[in-house]
């Protein structure tokens, strides 16, 4: 009876029906493209990690822990919703613009698209 009324409410009031059971196939197709990714180009060493990110300007500030980036330089951004590569036009340091950027520095880099906190940087 109960159910005879919702179905008579949802039509009447062309209630759609909630999409919920397509999330869980989103993550697990982001994460069996991160794996892959990772699988495919074993050649990237990773030179930092993102610690913020600023969504107005799109800028991410990147902690160094290895090797060097330069301008220039194609960089890819691998995360659980995140994964492309794109070459360095933009970076900075305490405001400044720089060439070079060398291991524990802290760098402001320019990005095409969102990243997260925690994405992993690959040169």
């Amino acid at each position: 009876m109960f159910r005879k009324i919702i179905d008579i409410l949802k039509e009447v009031f062309w209630i759609k029906p909630s999409r919920k059971r397509h999330k869980p196939a989103r993550r697990k197709e982001a994460r069996k493209a991160i794996v892959s990714a990772k699988a495919i180009d074993s050649s990237l060493v990773q030179v930092g990690v993102i610690t913020h990110y600023f969504g107005r300007i799109k800028v991410c500030v990147v902690k160094l822990t290895q090797g060097t980036i330069l301008i220039g330089d194609k960089l890819t951004i691998l995360g659980a919703k995140t994964k492309f590569v794109q070459k360095v036009w933009s970076m900075q340091i305490e405001s400044e613009d720089v060439k070079v950027a060398k291991k524990g520095q802290l760098i402001g880099l320019k990005v095409d698209k969102i990243v997260a906190v925690g994405d992993k940087v690959y040169k």
